[in-house]
């Protein structure tokens, strides 16, 4: 069963937990932090229940369960070890149209409880839909290693300046980016620091001189070649901040995590054969949201500074008088070595890396051809893959070594990463997933003795685009 993560408001709500064990004073404790409009009925109650109920004020009712028990509350919780009981509770409250929790039986729970951390208002709530309490635990325990203690002080900072603020800044953009700086500042270390003067003094300064209008600018982010941890913190920050989000097909799903939910996210991937958006209607998409006063990142999969049409869309922002960035990437070659421990230089090897794709007037250039073939640095190319065997035996007709080692990488750095080691007369064309790496020179040796990560499906990994 899946369950919906949702923070449910307790004003004016009652409660009432069936069982009078361990498991019932666990859940009465995780309640009573946010109401004590609570009741627990059960025909025993351990003493540690009756001391924390008489210490907190809780009514406690020494009772058999009985149906006419759920009339007057609006969630129930059974907490009992006798499982005939549990789904009687659980059939009666459906009756009664009440929101019901059976302790340890998902299937028969209307919700869940997760595993909380709590910071005065701030609360952050695990859930394994109910398969692995232990997992929620450790992740619970490490989260809680991250967030200071007195998280709550700046819960109260917030509250005590956030009309003050909203007064002041009317536009949501200028808003929001106030209180992200606010968050990832000085400010929020001065408060939890304990100087709470300081900080007001550095809120008030910041506040006054706070331009209260939209403001557009450019990002381009590399997105790193397909592993989401590859991602950079620069990149993570400035996502965050974005109104509009344009991104590559190759770029993970789950590094858009990283952008707000209600940033609009757009797909202009593109692949050999088919392109959503044409260059120009992507210069033109950029153009519009830099116009409208919007922050627009630019992800693009790899580094954007190889083979992305860096230029192309600075020169909108550039053109428009608007600021932009350009944050680099791991790019698909480097994570395409990196994860086949293949060096892509080496002492008396290799002394240099090109990094090339196949365009068509390089085809039949034999001016081209021989400079590659007597080259000694590793040639590494993009968006080839098809024509492997064409570059092999171009290589081997200008003169390279046909022992030469070749290497080609689908899918560089994903769960589904995929290498093919051969040499160049020997090679064998297929037909390559996208997007595939490939890697010349006798450094591609080096792969299958250094080899550290075991072989993976061979799957998709990358979203596909449709007409």
């Amino acid at each position: 069963m899946s369950f919906l993560p949702v923070f449910f408001g307790l004003e004016q709500k009652s409660v009432l937990i069936i069982g009078g064990g361990k498991i019932a004073l666990a859940k009465l404790e995780t309640i009573f932090e946010y109401t004590d409009n609570i009741t627990v009925i059960s025909d025993h109650f351990e003493k540690e229940l009756v001391n924390f109920s008489k210490s907190n004020d809780v009514k406690i009712l020494q009772d058999k369960y009985d149906q006419k028990y759920l009339s007057n509350f609006d969630f129930i919780i059974a907490t009992t070890n006798d499982r005939e009981l549990n789904k009687q509770i659980f059939q009666d409250a459906k009756n009664l149209q009440k929101i019901v929790n059976i302790v340890d039986n998902a299937d028969i729970s209307d919700f869940i409880f997760g595993s909380i951390v709590k910071r005065g208002d701030l609360n952050i709530a695990i859930s394994s839909g109910g398969l692995s309490p232990v997992l929620t635990r450790i992740i619970k325990q490490r989260i809680e290693k991250i967030l200071p203690d007195n998280l709550s002080d700046l819960n109260n900072f917030i509250k005590e300046n956030r009309q003050k603020v909203k007064n002041k800044l009317n536009n949501i953009q200028s808003r929001r980016l106030f209180w992200q700086e606010i968050f990832e500042g000085n400010i929020t270390e001065e408060v939890l620091n304990g100087n709470i003067l300081l900080a007001q003094n550095l809120l008030d300064q910041k506040l006054f001189n706070q331009n209260n209008q939209s403001q557009s600018a450019l990002y381009l982010i590399g997105a790193g070649a397909g592993d989401p941890e590859l991602l950079t913190l620069k990149a993570v920050k400035l996502l965050s901040k974005a109104d509009i989000v344009l991104y590559d097909r190759l770029v993970a799903d789950s590094i858009l995590y990283y952008a707000r939910k209600d940033a609009l996210k757009i797909n202009v991937g593109k692949r050999r054969d088919f392109h959503k958006y044409s260059q120009g209607e992507i210069n033109q998409l950029i153009k519009k949201y830099l116009e409208e006063g919007n922050i627009v990142v630019r992800l693009k999969g790899g580094d954007p500074s190889i083979f992305a049409h860096m230029f192309e869309e600075i020169e909108v922002a550039k053109k428009l008088d608007i600021s932009y960035q350009i944050v680099p990437g791991i790019s698909a070659v480097s994570a395409a070595a990196a994860y086949s421990s293949i060096p892509l230089t080496a002492r008396d090897i290799s002394q240099g890396v090109r990094i090339l794709t196949l365009y068509k007037k390089d085809l039949e250039n034999q001016q081209y051809w021989q400079d590659l073939a007597k080259s000694s640095d590793t040639l590494a190319f993009y968006m080839s893959s098809k024509n492997t065997r064409y570059i092999a035996d171009q290589l081997i007709k200008y003169g390279k070594d046909p022992r030469t080692k070749i290497a080609v990488i689908e899918q560089a750095s994903t769960k589904y990463q995929q290498k093919y080691i051969s040499n160049l007369e020997d090679f064998e064309q297929r037909e390559f997933v996208s997007p595939s790496i490939i890697i010349i020179g006798n450094v591609v040796q080096f792969s299958e003795q250094y080899q550290y990560l075991e072989p993976k499906e061979n799957k998709h990994y990358f979203r596909e685009i449709y007409g």
